[in-house]
C-alpha cells in the first residue's frame, strides 16, 4: 500500500495503542517511499518513534504476557550450548544458563536463547540467536526484539536469579553463521544514524557470534573487559559477607588493577570495606589441633619450614615450637595448610612480654590481601586462651601473625606494592610481613 507521509503518520499513531505489534505492520516489514515527500517509510517511522519514546513504553501496559525461565543448555541450539560450556564470560558479562520465553496465551511471543549479567547484578542481557542473512528489515527486527524484551517480567527474572533488583534489561540479536569476511573493508551493511539512535535508546542491539582468535581494544578511559566499577566490587563483597571465613578464596580478592570509574586500586576499595566491617571476623568460631611439626612440613611440601626447624630458632622471632597448628572451621574443615609456631619472651620496663607468632608462606596465586585475610581468618577461629594453656604459655601472651616472603621474589614485589593500602588494616589485625634472607647478619 502506498502512503502519503501524513497518512503514514496517522496510521502509525493509531497503531501505537499496541506498540508490541508494530514490527508486524506492513509499512515496517516492507520497503516503501511516501508519495508526496519521497521519504522512506523507515525514516518517517523512526523519526516519529524517536520523538514519542514515552508512548512506546506506555503502550506496553495494554498487553499481558507470561515469562518463563528455563535452562539454556537444554535447548537445541548447539552454538549456544558451546558458548555456555566453553567459557564463563560473554560480551563483557557473566554467562547465565538461562533461556527466557515470553508466552501470549497458549502461543510463544518471543524467546531469548541465553543470558549474561554484569558483575553488579543490576543489568541483564538477553540474547536471541538467529541465522544471519534473513530478509527482515532492520526496523522490524529492532522493534521485534524490543517488544520481546519489554514483554519480559523483570520481577520473574529477579526472583529466578535471587536478586533484590531493580533489574535493567538489554536485548541482543546474535547473528550466527555469518562469514568472517564481514570484518573486511566495506563488508558491513550501513545502518542509518536514526536506527542507531533508536536502538541505543530502546536497549536493543545486533551482534555477530564469532568463534576464534580476536582482540578486545583497551584504550585510556575505556573499561577493560572484566574491570570492575567501584560499586560492582563492593556489591560482590557485600553479597559474600555472610561467610567472612571464605572471603579470601574469592577471585576478586586477588585481582590487581583499578576501578574503571574512580581509578582506585581494588585492594584499597576492599581494604576500606574490611576495615569498616571488622566485626564480622571477631564473631567467627572454630577450633585447632596441634600436629608434630616435622611431619606436617614433610606432608605439606613446604621447603622453608624444614630448614628453619633444623635451626630450632628463627631470629629475631625466637624459637621454633615442636608443633605446628592446623586451624579448623566450625564445621571441622581444615582451613589452609599447617602453620609454624614461633615463641619469644623478654623483659622490658613494663614487665615480661610473651609473644606467640603464627607464620605462613603465601600460596603462588595469593595477593597480599588474600594471604592477609586467610591468616587473619585462621587467627580469628582460634580459641587463644585454650591455645596458650595447651602450650603452657602465660595467659597474657600476645598472638601475632607473620607472612613470610622470599627475598627478591615476585611475590615480595607485589606484596610490597600493595602494602601502603593495607598497612593500617594489617596493624589492626596484628599481622605483619617478614622477608627471608640466607646470609650472615648482625642480630641482637
Amino acid at each position: 500500500m502506498a502512503y502519503r507521509e501524513s497518512d503514514l503518520l496517522q496510521t502509525l499513531e493509531k497503531d501505537m495503542v499496541r506498540p508490541d505489534l508494530l514490527f508486524t505492520k506492513e509499512y515496517i516489514t516492507n520497503d516503501g517511499v511516501t508519495t508526496d515527500t519521497e521519504r522512506s517509510y523507515e525514516s518517517v517511522v523512526t523519526s516519529y518513534l524517536l520523538s514519542h519514546l514515552p508512548d512506546l513504553q506506555k503502550g506496553m501496559g495494554s498487553a499481558a504476557y507470561l515469562t518463563k525461565a528455563e535452562r539454556a543448555s537444554e535447548g537445541r541450539n548447539r552454538q549456544v550450548t558451546s558458548v555456555l560450556t566453553e567459557q564463563q564470560t560473554f560480551a563483557r558479562g557473566l554467562l547465565l544458563d538461562m533461556a527466557v520465553t515470553v508466552k501470549e496465551g497458549a502461543g510463544i511471543f518471543g524467546r531469548f536463547d541465553f543470558s549474561a549479567i554484569d558483575r553488579s547484578g543490576k543489568k541483564l542481557t538477553l540474547f536471541a540467536a538467529e541465522p544471519a542473512g534473513t530478509k527482515e528489515k532492520p526496523l522490524a527486527r529492532l522493534l521485534r526484539l524490543w517488544a520481546w524484551k519489554e514483554a519480559v517480567s523483570r520481577r520473574t527474572l529477579t526472583k529466578e536469579l535471587g536478586l533484590e533488583g531493580p533489574l535493567s534489561l538489554q536485548a541482543v540479536l546474535l547473528f550466527t553463521g555469518a562469514s568472517n569476511d564481514r570484518y573486511g573493508i566495506s563488508a558491513r551493511k550501513p545502518v542509518s544514524m536514526e536506527i542507531k539512535r533508536l536502538s541505543a535508546m530502546l536497549g536493543v542491539s545486533e551482534l555477530y557470534l564469532f568463534h576464534g582468535t580476536h582482540l578486545v581494544p583497551v584504550n585510556p578511559g575505556l573499561p577493560i573487559p572484566g574491570q570492575y566499577e567501584k560499586d560492582e566490587l563492593l556489591s560482590l563483597i557485600e553479597r559474600d559477607r555472610i561467610s567472612p571465613e571464605t572471603l579470601y578464596q574469592k577471585s576478586y580478592m586477588s585481582r590487581e588493577g583499578i576501578t574503571s570509574d574512580t581509578g582506585e586500586p581494588y585492594v584499597k576499595v576492599l581494604s576500606d570495606w574490611i576495615s569498616a566491617n571488622f566485626d564480622l571476623w571477631l564473631r567467627l568460631q572454630g577450633s585447632y589441633r596441634l600436629v608434630e611439626g616435622a611431619w606436617a612440613e614433610r606432608s605439606g611440601g613446604n621447603r622453608i619450614f624444614p630448614v628453619v626447624r633444623k635451626q630450632r630458632v628463627f631470629p629475631p622471632f625466637g624459637k621454633v615450637l615442636g608443633d605446628d597448628i592446623e586451624v579448623l572451621t566450625g564445621e571441622g574443615r581444615q582451613l589452609g595448610r599447617p602453620s609454624m609456631l614461633l615463641y619469644d619472651s623478654f623483659e622490658n620496663p613494663a614487665g615480661n612480654t610473651s609473644i606467640l607468632r603464627i607464620v605462613e608462606t603465601p600460596e603462588t596465586s595469593d595477593s597480599l590481601l588474600t594471604a592477609l585475610l586467610r591468616l587473619f581468618t585462621r587467627m580469628s577461629l582460634i580459641d587463644k586462651n585454650k591455645l596458650f594453656k595447651d602450650l603452657k604459655l602465660s595467659p597474657d601472651t600476645q598472638l601475632e601473625g607473620r607472612i613470610l616472603l622470599e627475598k627478591d621474589s615476585r611475590a615480595a614485589d607485589l606484596f610490597l606494592r600493595d602494602l601502603p593500602y593495607l598497612s593500617v588494616l594489617m596493624k589492626a589485625m596484628g599481622i605483619g610481613l617478614a622477608i627471608i634472607e640466607r646470609d650472615y647478619e648482625a642480630l641482637w
